[in-house]
């Protein structure tokens, strides 16, 4: 009878450790862009459940709802801008970084761009005086960059006219002249060039802060704290498929053309996005420091406050 029990008192140890190894389940807010097709290889792929993840993908429309709804607990890691995590810490959010997701690279051509048409007298950042320009927001990291590369310039943001306008239609207020220049992003810059209708003035976004980070995995930091260990999983899964990705970029293209639903024509055309899970504090405390320089954070920040303690 006490073997009996201490057999049974070992089987029940051995099926609560099993229990107690399993991952929870992890509500990932996914927006289909070309640069999430990294996570996206992770689920296909099976590499998700390798590092022993139950992942439950959620879509959602883009970043911009992807904070509120990480903050109302209805997903636990979502995809989001730097500057934007940034902001939203400095609001109150207390969010923490769990993997880079890709940066703007370091040699063009690149995604971002500042564009002008093709047989425009426009000919450097200097020469956007008096201008109108296209920008999809003046808020956030991209602004932040594109007032740096003015002022690099001997310009001010009061020195242009600003049209806001989405990425999307930032292409045909070039071609139609109804704007004068517009910052641009993959894959609308590759359709203007490979279109014939504009040409690029400036990458200000690597001209800014060479391979800044532009997309990035965020939790509460209340999550991580009790969820290490499918941080960590997430983390590496991450880093898994973008080496996977990176190995082979005619796959990758393939990849980004199956998931996005983008032309398969475009995406060829299109530079390499540029995935890189490892996270460089240095480049992290400059895009933190341009954003304080150019007034979208209120006060200087350490990039520690970021990452998990």
């Amino acid at each position: 009878m006490k073997k009996y029990f201490l057999a049974s008192a070992l089987c029940l140890a051995l099926v609560n450790a099993a229990v107690a190894d399993e991952a929870a389940p992890v509500k990932l807010g996914l927006t289909k862009l070309g640069a999430t097709t990294s996570a996206w290889i992770a689920a296909q792929n099976g590499i998700f459940k390798k590092h022993g993840l139950d992942l439950q993908t959620v879509e959602i429309p883009g970043t911009a709802q992807s904070t509120l709804l990480l903050k109302g607990k209805a997903l636990d890691i979502v995809l989001q801008i730097p500057g934007t995590g940034m902001v939203a810490n400095e609001q109150g959010f207390d969010m923490v970084l769990i993997a880079q997701n890709e940066t703007a690279g370091t040699t063009p051509p690149v995604s971002n761009a500042l564009m002008v048409p093709t047989n425009s007298p426009i000919h450097a950042v200097q020469d956007l005086r008096g201008k109108r320009i296209a920008f999809s927001a003046p808020r956030g990291q991209g602004f932040a960059a594109f007032k740096d590369t003015l002022q690099r310039a001997g310009l001010t943001i009061d020195a242009v006219q600003l049209v806001e306008a989405p990425f999307s239609s930032a292409g045909d207020l070039l071609r139609t002249g109804q704007v004068d220049a517009a910052a641009t992003l993959d894959p609308y810059t590759t359709q203007l060039i490979k279109g014939g209708f504009g040409h690029p003035i400036s990458w200000y976004m690597i001209e800014t802060i060479p391979d800044q980070p532009v997309g990035s995995w965020w939790a509460l930091r209340s999550w991580v704290e009790t969820h290490q260990k499918e941080a960590a999983a997430f983390k590496d899964s991450l880093a898994e498929a973008q080496d996977y990705l990176n190995a082979d970029h005619e796959r990758a293209r393939k990849a980004v053309a199956a998931y996005s639903g983008l032309d398969p024509a475009l995406v060829q055309d299109m530079p390499p996005i540029s995935w890189k899970s490892a996270i460089d504090p240095k480049a992290w405390q400059a895009v933190a420091d341009m954003m304080y320089r150019q007034g979208e954070l209120s006060q200087k920040h350490d990039v520690s406050e970021y990452l998990p303690k």
